[in-house]
């Protein structure tokens, strides 16, 4: 079943925004993956607006008001006490928008949902 999902970036220090569209695998634990990749790779999880941008990059930029019906929303806030992320889950029968997480640090939400290694590796 496909699950998509819409991702904005608010960087409010510099007054920038971003969204992206994950068309499929929008479930909280494909993006924990996702934004663990750099983690995996560095040591840390993304923090900057670069850092983050690099790991959406693939999924192309989409204007907000072109966002297409999804699944779950996330947002990601970048401010001076650093990066956190909210999640929405959009159930169906009319229920509409219920919170999933957050916000919470971008790490402890990595850390929460993130399959590990082995799990990854047999789903693979």
């Amino acid at each position: 079943m496909a699950c998509s999902a819409l991702i904005s970036l608010l960087d409010t220090q510099h007054s920038r925004q971003g969204n992206w569209w994950l068309p499929d695998g929008g479930f909280p634990q494909h993006l924990a993956s996702l934004l663990g990749s750099p983690l995996r790779a560095s040591g840390r999880p993304p923090k900057s607006w670069h850092d983050l941008q690099a790991v959406f990059e693939p999924l192309g930029p989409l204007a907000s008001r072109d966002a297409p019906a999804a699944s779950y929303r996330y947002l990601l806030c970048l401010d001076r006490r650093g990066s956190r992320i909210s999640c929405w889950r959009r159930y169906p029968e009319g229920l509409g928008w219920q919170r999933r997480c957050g916000p919470m640090p971008l790490a402890q939400f990595i850390r929460r949902f993130q399959q590990p290694a082995a799990a990854r590796r047999a789903s693979s």
